[in-house]
């Protein structure tokens, strides 16, 4: 047996029962090992589902809860369990042992920084096909492999000694347009709610980057045409 008649006397003992039987003590062992045998192929179940060939201390809680008993606390499931020996007068007693911890130690260490709080940001991964050029996005993939050599092809050119930098096409995705019109339309509205809702959708929508020039020329032109109405 796995537990012999005196380990089950010197439990039942330090628990407030002495003097257990003969007959009762090679009972309960053989019903411990029983259990143990029962546990034991219970979580070499969880061990097989899991494609290990290792069992774990995870795999012996499984199979605890399985059996509604509570399940071990004070291991770790990704550390080995290492138990030392020691020799008595009656029997070779097997124990864990226990990592000493100098609380004073512990206590004057400097306190871990606090984690930041987790944030959730929503933005446009692609546009009607068009990747948006903002932070968030991955560089394309032609950009990094050429990119060195369109620097070199986009170089200034020299005029009588005047450098000059030739324009770029700005090309703006059917969304990008739509918006831009419906924005200038509310902007324009006699109703406060809608001006409202669309300064609203300026200050907040992150991917119409690619429109801010265009709405500061707006804003330019509006202000110069209106420089002399005073409604």
């Amino acid at each position: 047996m796995i537990y012999s008649k005196t380990t089950i006397k010197n439990i039942s003992e330090s628990v407030g029962i002495p003097k257990l039987k003969d007959g009762i003590t090679t009972a309960m062992a053989q019903d411990v090992e029983y259990r143990l045998h029962e546990i034991i192929s219970e979580a070499m179940k969880f061990m097989k589902h899991s494609k290990r060939t290792k069992l774990s201390v995870g795999d012996i809680n499984s199979a605890l809860r399985v059996r509604n008993v509570e399940p071990i606390y004070g291991f770790e499931t990704g550390r080995p369990v290492k138990f030392h020996k020691a020799t008595t007068g009656l029997e070779d007693i097997y124990y864990v042992d226990d990592e000493q911890i100098d609380l004073d130690t512990l206590l004057d260490e400097p306190l871990p920084s606090v984690p930041l709080d987790t944030v959730y940001t929503a933005h446009w991964l692609a546009i009607e096909g068009v990747q948006p050029r903002i932070q968030q996005n991955p560089i394309p993939s032609d950009e990094v492999d050429g990119g060195e050599a369109g620097r070199r092809a986009v170089k200034v050119q020299r005029q009588d000694g005047v450098e000059t930098i030739p324009l770029v096409k700005h090309v703006l995705s059917k969304e990008l347009q739509l918006y831009y019109e419906c924005i200038t339309e509310s902007l324009q509205s006699a109703d406060p709610v809608v001006k409202a809702t669309a300064l609203e959708s300026i200050s907040v929508d992150a991917g119409i980057h690619q429109l801010v020039t265009y709405f500061v020329q707006y804003v330019a032109v509006t202000v110069k045409n209106n420089l002399h109405n005073l409604e």
